[in-house]
Parts: structure tokens; sequence; C-alpha cells
């Protein structure tokens, strides 16, 4: 079977949808452009999940036993 290849008239940035997933149009190193799954903020996906980043204060707790142990860093 023969596939019909559609020209598209996209430019950088403008998303498009193929069998239900987006892409976005982004420029590749040939001076072309190429699609690549659009980059997500970590916001969206904490609301999407019903969550909120941890506070300043809950942070510094938390990772507070991270630090190494000969003050570096």
């Amino acid at each position: 079977m023969a596939t019909a290849v559609k020209k598209l008239d996209l430019e950088v940035g403008e998303f498009v949808e193929i069998d239900g997933r987006r892409y976005e149009v982004v420029p590749n190193r040939q001076g072309g452009l190429t699609l690549e799954p659009p980059i997500t903020p970590v916001s969206e996906l904490y609301a999407e999940r019903g969550l909120e980043p941890a506070s300043e204060e809950d942070f510094r707790r938390l990772t507070a036993d991270d630090a190494p142990a000969d003050g570096e860093g």
C-alpha cells in the first residue's frame, strides 16, 4: 500500500497532533524543521496530579542531610 506525503505549512513553535500525541515543531541542525514531544513544565505535571511543589523551608529540611560532610559544596 502506497502512502501519500502531505506537505504541511508549519512554523517553529506550532503544535501538531498525530495519532493522539502532541508534537512541537522545532528547528533541526540542517536548517529545516522536525517534530519533537513538547517540553511540559513541572508545574503542569504537578497540577494534573493535584500536587504542589515543596516550600523552600520543606526542601531545605528534606535535603539537609545531603550536604557533604566536609563542608564543601
